[in-house]
């Protein structure tokens, strides 16, 4: 049993809402969803050749000119939601970690000690795949069974692909005196091109619509899209706003 996840986050490290978003499926799922998502964009009205909701949702770049319009562009992307709703739920699922970037910022200054939002979304959304695997198929466990794909130039890579470097060196995993754990079923962390990639591009799909419904009001386009997501794909997500800051995390300095 192998598996592939692919990663894509929304909103950066100065904004808002930091999001990062996941799809994570065996490989026999993933290897009829390349053809079929393809099949999808190039059979609407107007044709496209891959998914970047940034530009979508503004219609620019590869979703400009005249025959694009604000409707014929969702309604491209509720037709890939559509499909991914026919896959086993078994073996295909989604999850998310989302970040509240101002409220973790005001939380600081009040000397909270909070990780910062990277790792936080890497332990949230990307350790919760290797989790999700060992209980999924606890009966076909076996090393090196997940490949993680980033989306290029993402800051999550790199901190998460170290933890895993570290965890396999560990002089108890080198020598393998240890049962096996999550981080031994990964056997590569790498990058794809989005515009190229199925699976990253579904990612982007859910990173972009959560960090959406989390900073805009229900009247925006693609405000639904991540709850419509939730009710049709099985998911696991953590949303970090204010209240859970502070319920989870303490401050140094407690005030009188």
């Amino acid at each position: 049993m192998i598996l592939r996840a692919y990663l894509d986050s929304s909103g950066n490290l100065c904004g808002h809402y930091l999001t990062l978003a996941a799809f994570a499926g065996a490989d026999d799922i993933w290897q009829g969803f390349d053809a079929e998502w393809m099949n999808i964009l190039t059979d609407h009205t107007p044709a496209a050749s891959y998914v970047h909701m940034r530009e979508l949702a503004h219609l620019r770049d590869g979703f400009s000119g005249p025959d694009w319009t604000t409707q014929n562009a969702f309604s491209l992307i509720f037709r890939c939601l559509m499909y991914m709703q026919t896959l086993d739920k078994k073996k295909f699922e989604m999850f998310y970690c989302a970040v509240d970037l101002e409220a973790r910022r005001r939380l600081v200054d009040e000397t909270y000690q909070i990780p910062d939002a990277v790792n936080m979304c890497n332990e949230f959304c990307t350790e919760k795949i290797l989790d999700w695997y060992l209980v999924r198929y606890c009966g076909l466990i076996k090393p090196k069974a997940i490949n993680v794909i980033f989306d290029q130039n993402e800051p999550f890579r790199a901190p998460f692909e170290e933890k895993w470097k570290q965890a396999k060196s560990h002089p108890a995993r080198a020598k393998g005196n240890s049962p096996i754990c999550k981080w031994d079923v990964i056997g590569d962390v790498k990058t794809a091109e989005m515009k190229k990639t199925p699976g990253l591009q579904a990612a982007d799909i859910l990173a972009w619509s959560v960090n959406r419904e989390n900073t805009t009001s229900d009247d925006v386009p693609g405000a639904c899209l991540s709850e419509i997501m939730r009710n049709i794909i099985p998911s696991l997500y953590k949303i970090w706003d204010e209240a859970e800051m502070r319920k989870t995390y303490r401050p140094l300095i407690i005030k009188p």
